[in-house]
Formats: structure tokens, sequence, C-alpha cells
């Protein structure tokens, strides 16, 4: 990171702020569209996540803390407008509404932190016959 970068951050407070919100409000809707089609959800998953950075420096601080949570990160590569983006996988979580909420926040923190975008997650369903 620069000495000047905190001034015009690439992922801001209010960035911060408005991710948390719009994840909040999309999660329930999510937990419960799926589960109509999987009966399985209330197993544990690895949930995949995708993070964006301005810089090479910041993307890899960001996958050093991630996976100091024991997450694996299939790398960091250079998208066409300059970005860097962290994707990965979890280890296996629950999916149970409160710990998803929590698990989301901080990786909105982790973004904020070292000045990425948490862009999203996903994962694989099992949708029965």
């Amino acid at each position: 990171m620069g000495i000047f970068d905190f001034l015009n951050p690439f992922f801001s407070e209010r960035d911060f702020e408005e991710t948390a919100r719009l994840h909040k409000h999309i999660l329930p809707n999510f937990l419960k569209l799926v589960r109509r089609f999987d009966k399985r959800l209330d197993e544990n998953r690895q949930i995949e996540f995708f993070f964006y950075s301005r810089t090479m420096e910041n993307a890899e601080n960001l996958k050093r803390t991630l996976e100091k949570e024991g997450y694996e990160i299939y790398g960091i590569d250079e998208a066409k407008d300059g970005q860097y983006s962290v994707i990965g996988l979890t280890t296996y979580m629950s999916l149970d509404e409160k710990n998803f909420q929590d698990w989301i926040q901080k990786m909105n923190e982790y973004g904020f932190i070292n000045d990425c975008e948490f862009d999203g997650w996903g994962m694989l369903s099992h949708i029965d016959e």
C-alpha cells in the first residue's frame, strides 16, 4: 500500500457498510430458496469466495489473512481491468443463518482491512430429483 492510498481506498468504509447491508438482506432469501430444492443444506459445506483488489500487495496480504483461517486460495490473478482477484474455498462450515451471516461479516471485514472488495460467495448445491 502506498503512503497516500488511505486517502483514496479501493474499498471505502461506505463500500464496506453497503456490502454488509446487501449481504445481510440477501442471505435469508437465498437460504430459503436453496432449502426448497436442496434437502441437504443443513450439512456442513465449503463455500467459495471472491475478492478484488487494486494492488498485488493488498491481494497478497488478504491471501495470507485467509490462509491463517485454513482456507485454500486458488491463486491471485490479474484481471483485464488491472484489478487482482483472490478466489478460494473455506473449510467445511455450518450454513445455519447466524453462522453464515457471521462468516460473511468476517469476510467483509477482512476485505476492508486489506483494502479489497468482498465480491461474493458461492457453493455447489445438491438438487434432489
